[in-house]
């Protein structure tokens, strides 16, 4: 394991969760400029200001002009970017091909990485708003085939295709997002947001196994009940509306990590 590359993927991981942050606002505020700037008082930010992590501890995590608190969420992407990164290269299923000669799987490990600056968006937006952009979800199905799609090709080219890489995508395609549907339509959008079963169509793509979307929704479920439960026990609120999408995510990221030994594990 390189610890070099190791390190530099957390700190760009950083730098891209910041990036996330900015794009979760700009979507939002349907704000176009070029340069970021304090929501507050449209402060244009220097680029000291910018240093993942630490400017916002240097800061105290509030504005240098305005002084008005700049929020956490910016911080906890950053960190939580500058993990996945790194854990994407420590734990990668296929860490043995990830070599410079391996085109697959670096092509496959570059658009794992896009796809996580998307999908902190994604939980940055709904985290804050409840709700869950419709053009970056479909640019995130868009690159679930993609990755779906270099794999299968390598299974072809190595002779290992079988009809069972396809059931097993249909079978993820249906607990993922055909149970989240079917949440949202009989829930009348009470339980669930109709973002969730749009959100579970590229991580079912990215597993690609019926056992790993199956544990995706068991994990999913896990994290967003030990998270909610005791925030909605201390703000004795029964019926509050939970953003289930960065539940979602953390669930697909554990699974997808852990996905041999739960591979091995279902095959006992």
């Amino acid at each position: 394991m390189n610890v070099a590359v190791i390190i530099s993927l957390a700190i760009l991981g950083a730098g891209f969760g910041s990036f996330a942050c900015c794009q979760a606002w700009r979507i939002k505020k349907r704000d176009v400029s070029a340069r970021s700037h304090c929501m507050s008082c449209d402060y244009q930010l220097k680029w000291y200001d910018n240093i993942p992590v630490i400017s916002w501890l240097m800061l105290g995590g509030k504005c240098r002009k305005c002084h008005k608190k700049i929020g956490a969420a910016e911080l906890f992407a950053e960190l939580i970017m500058a993990a996945a990164f790194a854990l994407s290269y420590a734990f990668w299923p296929q860490a043995e091909g990830l070599e410079l000669k391996n085109v697959f799987a670096i092509t496959r490990f570059v658009i794992f990485l896009v796809q996580l600056v998307l999908f902190m968006v994604l939980a940055v937006y709904d985290a804050k708003w409840k709700e869950m952009p419709s053009i970056v979800l479909y640019i995130c199905i868009g690159i679930g085939v993609v990755f779906w799609g270099l794999n299968l090709i390598e299974l072809i080219t190595l002779g290992a295709f079988s009809i069972e890489i396809l059931m097993h995508l249909a079978g993820a395609l249906l607990i993922l997002p055909g149970f989240y549907y079917f949440m949202y339509k009989a829930s009348k959008e009470s339980w669930v947001g109709g973002g969730d079963p749009i959100l579970c169509v590229p991580l079912a793509m990215m597993l690609g196994n019926f056992w790993l979307a199956l544990f995706c929704l068991f994990a999913s479920n896990m994290i967003g009940s030990l998270v909610m439960v005791p925030v909605l026990a201390v703000k004795k609120k029964k019926h509050a509306m939970i953003p289930f999408g960065p539940f979602l995510i953390l669930g697909f990221l554990v699974v997808f990590f852990l996905q041999s030994a739960i591979l091995n594990l279902v095959r006992l």
